[in-house]
């Protein structure tokens, strides 16, 4: 399984690092960039942190982060590195029209996911009542 998101860091909106209605900004960042061509994602949050001093009885810090899940660039959700850096460069160009938005960082993941029998490890049996066949394994490990 492949899979790419991307998280973007330090949010500044209207000189606010918490916002107590994001929809606004949310739906900026949305129609923004769906203006890249070729560039999909399934879902987009913000997610807000906030650290509370008891002893002092004020907040000391305010974070607020965009977080893309489900993006894919052409046919690609596990990148190369040419190709976020494309998505990079789209995405702060799309960020920078939005008007009094400032952030941080562009961080983009790209995994993929493998099973042991993708990997060659164990082969899987049709007869529910056998076990997998164990191709390899670690010595000294408890099988």
């Amino acid at each position: 399984m492949e899979r790419s998101e991307i998280y973007i860091t330090s949010i500044v909106y209207k000189s606010q690092t918490w916002l107590d209605d994001p929809d606004s900004l949310l739906n900026q960042v949305y129609d923004n960039l769906n203006e890249i061509k070729n560039f999909y994602f399934t879902s987009i949050s913000l997610d807000m942190a906030q650290v509370y001093n008891v002893s002092l009885k004020q907040t000391n810090y305010d974070a607020m982060m965009i977080f893309l899940k489900g993006v894919r660039y052409g046919q690609n959700e596990f990148m190369t590195f040419k190709e976020v850096q494309i998505v990079v460069d789209e995405v702060t160009k799309q960020l920078e029209f939005i008007d009094d938005l400032s952030f941080g960082n562009i961080e983009v993941r790209s995994s993929k996911l493998y099973s042991d029998k993708e990997l060659g490890l164990v082969t899987v049996t049709h007869n529910a009542v056998d076990k997998p066949t164990i191709l390899e394994s670690i010595p000294g490990s408890i099988i």
